[in-house]
C-alpha cells in the first residue's frame, strides 16, 4: 500500500496533536493573570488534557511525551522537579490500565471518574510538595484547585474534543 505525501504529512500532525495541546495548555497555565484568586487556584489544566487524551486517543500520547511534558512543567512553574512527571504518568498509566472501560461510559462517568482522581492527585500534589518544602502547605489553595480545575474539565475536554475531531 502505498500512502501519498500529503497523508503522511497528515499522519505526523495527527501523532504530534496531544503534544501540542498540552504544550499549550501548560503555557496557559504559566501565563501571568491578573486576577488574583485564578493564580493561587489555577487549574491542572495539563491533567485534564493527559486524561482526555488518554481516554480517547491513548495510542498518540506515550509515556515518554508525558514524561517530557511533566518536566517542561516542573521547569516553567518552578515545582519540585520531577513531581509532575510522577504525577502525570501516574495518571497516564491508571487510565491506560482501565482500557476500553473508560471509552464506552458517557460523559458523566468520566467526569466522576476525573473528579476522583483530580482529588487523590490534588491531595498527593500537596502531600509531596509540604515535605519537599519541609512545612504543610496552604491546603486551602489545593482544594480551590481541585474545585476550580473540576469546573474546567467539560471547558477543555470540550475544546480537545473539537481539535480532535478536526484533525
Amino acid at each position: 500500500m502505498n500512502i501519498s505525501s500529503q497523508q503522511e504529512k497528515s499522519l505526523g500532525f495527527k501523532a504530534v496533536l496531544p503534544f501540542l495541546t498540552l504544550v499549550v495548555l501548560i503555557v496557559l497555565m504559566v501565563l501571568p493573570y491578573n486576577i488574583s484568586i485564578l493564580s493561587d487556584t489555577m487549574p491542572y489544566l495539563t491533567l485534564i488534557g493527559v486524561y482526555y487524551w488518554c481516554v480517547f486517543k491513548p495510542d498518540l500520547l506515550p509515556v515518554a511525551a508525558v514524561f517530557v511534558l511533566g518536566l517542561i512543567q516542573d521547569v516553567l512553574l518552578g515545582s519540585p522537579f520531577g513531581l509532575m512527571p510522577l504525577m502525570l504518568i501516574g495518571v497516564h498509566q491508571f487510565v491506560y490500565m482501565q482500557g476500553r472501560q473508560f471509552l464506552e461510559r458517557d460523559f458523566i462517568f468520566n467526569w466522576v471518574i476525573f473528579i476522583m482522581l483530580v482529588v487523590g492527585y490534588g491531595v498527593v500534589y500537596w502531600a509531596i510538595t509540604s515535605l519537599y518544602y519541609r512545612e504543610l502547605l496552604d491546603y486551602l489553595s489545593i482544594i480551590g484547585q481541585i474545585l476550580v480545575t473540576i469546573a474546567f474539565y467539560p471547558i477543555i475536554t470540550g475544546i480537545l474534543g473539537l481539535v480532535r475531531r478536526a484533525f
